[in-house]
This record gives C-alpha cells, structure tokens and sequence, in this order.
C-alpha cells in the first residue's frame, strides 16, 4: 500500500518591511505611506468594467477601475517592490528580482 499525501496549493503573500513596521495585502494605502513614505514611481492604469448578461455574453458597463501601482526602490542589496492599490488598499505586493 502506497499512501501519498499533498498539500494544496497556497501561494503566500508578500509582506513588506519599511523601518520597524509591516506591510501586507489589505492595508489602507494612507498608511503605506505614512509607513514607507512616497514611492519612487507611481503609474495608474485604468481598465474598463465588465459584466455579464443572463446568456454569459460580456459587455462593456461604461465604467472604469483604476489601479494605481507603486515602485519602491528601497536601495542598494535590497529588491525593489510594487504595491498594487485599488480602492484605497493594498492589493498586492510582488518583489522585483
């Protein structure tokens, strides 16, 4: 008999360091800042919305999401980071290497 065990799939999420403070995916965006101070670059990318009608044809709703994304270059021997903000918190957090 052969038994064979797995674990799902979790992918963990990224957590930040700026001084003494933490930074994770839900945080409000005013405190990453009061946390971290400015980020070096800031781009917003605007998406148009989609919904779906009652046979699952998409169509456009006319309104638009927009995504703001921060680049932290944190200094040398130290990865840069981008935050994904939508709504006014973090949504993400991914390391450049």
């Amino acid at each position: 008999m052969v038994l064979v065990f797995s674990y799902p799939s979790v992918t963990a999420a990224e957590i930040l360091r700026c001084g003494s403070y933490l930074i994770q995916d839900g945080d409000d965006a005013s405190s990453v800042l009061a946390k971290c101070g400015e980020p070096t670059q800031r781009t917003t990318i605007s998406e148009p919305i989609y919904a779906s009608n009652a046979d699952g044809a998409t169509f456009p709703t006319g309104q638009v999401a927009y995504t703001q994304v921060w680049r932290y270059d944190r200094g040398p021997m130290k990865f840069p980071v981008i935050i994904k903000v939508v709504d006014g918190a973090v949504q993400s957090i991914r390391f450049v290497k």
